[in-house]
């Protein structure tokens, strides 16, 4: 039997907001994100470096339930998972569950 390496692919997160096209989904390595904050009562955003320029700061923001510290668990399990996530899509209306709460709404990706 043959000996294969071990794939080590880099978690990635991925949104889309409402809109179909080619500059409506965004996607970002695990190793590029910089942090999870909240906007108000209901709204998160997430900071990254953005892939093109390395002094410039790519942000997501979607609105989520439940409780906050919920939501950065699923952030953080999403970011260790060695996979592919899909965070927030509004275009399919797929968004990631997580105990006690899901993310949703409105995303809105602003890149640097």
């Amino acid at each position: 039997m043959a000996n294969f390496p071990a794939w080590n692919h880099p978690a990635t997160l991925y949104f889309h907001d409402a809109a179909a096209g080619a500059d409506s989904a965004s996607m970002f390595t695990a190793e590029t994100f910089l942090g999870m904050e909240l906007v108000d009562a209901d709204t998160v955003k997430l900071s990254f470096k953005s892939p093109i320029n390395t002094a410039a700061i790519d942000t997501v923001t979607f609105d989520f339930s439940g409780n906050f510290k919920d939501a950065c668990r699923a952030i953080a399990g999403a970011l260790n998972s060695n996979t592919m996530t899909v965070v927030a899509d509004a275009l399919n209306d797929e968004y990631l569950g997580y105990n006690g709460g899901r993310f949703s709404g409105t995303v809105t990706v602003t890149n640097a």
